[in-house]
């Protein structure tokens, strides 16, 4: 499914930090509650120790909870960006094209494979908030809003399809050119100013018309045979 990784990621954040913050802080109030209600009806106990400790753990977990928030948002885009790009590559099934999500390889993973008439396409997803244009300069990388992208999102397009590349000519003894694109997610329009280049970058609006322009490369047998090998590798 598309996004899996993230909500993969999400689940183990919840699990393993939302969760444990949100009960730590519970628990210390329903202590002090206890307490106060010990000193309310003249009983020994004293509710200030208590309620000390159940402000600093109620303290450290608005700390924990402030570096959470960041992380939940990334990975909420990241995953509506992933889903927008699937409803996109879902539309290519009239045109004979198959498409494969999340594929996860040895310590990354592929957000979308491609695989039709036109070829094979390694897709990495980009979700980026405002709007404005992305230059893809020959020779310089990706300039989004003007300033150099922070992440290599070209490298990171060029390093999975090196990966697929190898998936397929490993299992289906095909050596194919795997195209290594990078979509992004959001209102921004794409400018390309490069001449030769062995990745492309799209928006969502723009990528679907770009696959179906190419020129057919594989035959109905290579592309079942392809496809049947990433589906085999999604499922493990």
């Amino acid at each position: 499914m598309a996004g899996q990784s993230l909500r993969d990621k999400k689940e183990r954040l919840t699990e393993n930090w939302l969760i444990p913050l949100y009960f730590s802080s519970a628990f210390a109030w329903m202590f002090w509650v206890w307490e106060e209600y010990h000193a309310l009806t003249h009983t020994p106990p004293q509710p200030t120790p208590l309620f000390c400790v159940a402000v600093v753990i109620t303290g450290c977990s608005c700390i924990g909870l402030r570096r959470l928030i960041p992380k939940f948002r990334n990975l909420n885009r990241g995953e509506r960006g992933e889903l927008r790009v699937a409803d996109v590559l879902h539309d290519l099934r009239g045109y004979g094209y198959r498409a494969f999500h999340d594929l996860v390889r040895d310590g990354f993973n592929v957000d979308h494979v491609l695989v039709g008439p036109g070829g094979v396409f390694a897709i990495e997803t980009k979700f980026r908030s405002g709007t404005g244009e992305i230059t893809f300069r020959n020779g310089e990388g990706l300039f989004v809003g003007g300033f150099p992208e922070e992440k290599d999102s070209l490298s990171q397009a060029r390093g999975n399809a090196a990966e697929i590349n190898r998936l397929i000519k490993e299992n289906c003894h095909i050596d194919i050119w795997v195209k290594a694109v990078v979509v992004f997610v959001g209102d921004w329009k794409v400018k390309n100013d490069w001449q030769s280049t062995d990745a492309r970058v799209f928006t969502t609006d723009t990528l679907g018309r770009h696959i179906t322009n190419q020129q057919p490369q594989l035959t109905c047998r290579e592309i079942h045979l392809i496809a049947s090998h990433l589906e085999r590798s999604a499922k493990s």
